[in-house]
């Protein structure tokens, strides 16, 4: 295929398109309160991941939301969290009225500073946020020894780490509660929703009382996930991608740099006033059924993908990258690599290659949130963080134009 047709884009949806299709066709009438194909699926997700117990939430958000509400933490309580990840997240705090502490990365695992935890854990800390992004994996025995040893209740965000393992040990399984986010482009992409899984007991039970409280699955808005799964997939087979979308972004690209950087679009960074409605709706049976037929597949696409980061590793060199730890198994959500975002879009795009920033908030420097505070390693990391594409479906050739283009850039 010439590379008029054969443009790479920045990502993909790991279902196929006639799924993608029938998504959307089943949304319309699919039942979506089948309790046994839920539970089929906790069940499922659980074993998978070396759980006791899952319960299914419509967002990772507000899966973290009940985690946190059902601990009864004191007002004022601290919550440590990552300088980079969903706002959402930061809202749910707020709305428990706790206290986010942001921590600055670690260069090499992108994860907490152990220096800066010291300084910043104090006996308000009360519960912690491990954030697992891009699919590195940080010494989590490290983090997890700190944080039991004064009393933090951890939760591990694992949402973009599926799979990981530190030690032989499944990252999502260190912490008190592992939360994955299934939302598109995820590995396991379920039309959205939020797995909470732990071998607690009580707070199982606590979880599973909350998730009866909510409200009916909207079906209007799983119309528009499956729809805009869609159009995402058919946006990135390669034919459209590069007949129609790949001119596209250079158009805009040249208007305005700033325009397609982010991976998935810029979102609003205004303080919420309140939690939307649409945060405590059910997680669907159709999700459900979803997730049931692609879960076994997930492992087998790791590899291939793990495989494609290790072969650019190799010819661009391991030191471009973060290097985590000898004990740590990545799974490479993205391959991100510091450099000039804009000036590497413009390398990437004379190769026919499509590349991105990551589409999370710089949450320690929000403006109209409390505690803004200054994260130098994150900072320099969000602002210059390009990913390669590194997905399954990259041919040997697209792979060599991908080293290309970074042995040029470097």
């Amino acid at each position: 295929m010439t590379l008029a047709f054969n443009k790479i884009p920045r990502g993909v949806i790991y279902h196929k398109v006639i799924e993608s299709i029938r998504y959307l066709l089943t949304s319309f009438f699919a039942p979506l309160d089948d309790q046994s194909a839920i539970k089929k699926f906790e069940s499922k997700f659980a074993e998978y991941c070396g759980r006791e117990y899952c319960v299914a939430f419509p967002f990772a958000r507000t899966a973290i939301y009940f985690a946190l509400k059902n601990l009864n933490l004191p007002s004022g309580s601290e919550v440590i969290l990552p300088p980079v990840t969903i706002k959402g997240i930061v809202d749910v705090v707020l709305a428990l009225d706790l206290v986010p502490v942001y921590v600055d990365w670690d260069i090499d695992t992108l994860n907490f500073q152990l220096d800066e935890l010291h300084r910043k854990a104090s006996p308000k800390t009360k519960a912690v946020i491990i954030t697992t992004l891009f699919g590195l994996v940080p010494d989590m025995k490290v983090l997890v020894d700190f944080f039991r040893g004064k009393g933090i209740f951890i939760i591990e965000d694992f949402s973009q780490c599926l799979n990981g393992s530190f030690d032989g040990k499944r990252v999502g399984t260190f912490g008190d509660v592992g939360i994955y986010s299934c939302s598109s482009i995820k590995t396991l992409d379920t039309l959205g929703g939020g797995l909470a899984i732990t071998s607690d007991t009580a707070m199982y039970e606590a979880l599973r009382k909350s998730q009866a409280g909510l409200s009916p699955a909207d079906r209007k808005f799983l119309i528009k996930k499956a729809w805009v799964n869609l159009v995402r997939n058919i946006a990135t087979t390669r034919l459209i991608f590069s007949l129609a979308v790949f001119p596209l972004l250079q158009i805009m690209r040249k208007a305005n740099p700033e325009s397609t950087l982010k991976q998935t679009g810029s979102r609003n960074k205004d303080r919420l006033p309140k939690l939307p409605k649409v945060w405590f709706s059910s997680y669907s049976a159709l999700q459900a059924n979803i997730g049931l037929a692609h879960i076994d597949g997930v492992f087998a696409s790791d590899q291939i993908r793990i495989g494609n980061v290790n072969y650019l590793k190799a010819r661009c060199g391991p030191d471009k990258f973060p290097r985590t730890t000898k004990s740590s198994h990545n799974v490479y959500w993205q391959l991100l690599m510091v450099q000039d975002p804009k000036k590497a879009q413009e390398v990437f795009a004379s190769y026919g290659i499509d590349t991105a920033t990551t589409s999370l908030e710089l949450v320690s420097a929000l403006d109209k949130y409390p505690n803004k505070t200054k994260t130098p390693v994150a900072e320099k990391v969000y602002y210059n963080g390009i990913f390669l594409p590194c997905f399954p479906g990259l041919s040997k050739t697209d792979l060599e134009r991908i080293v290309n283009a970074t042995n040029q850039l470097i």
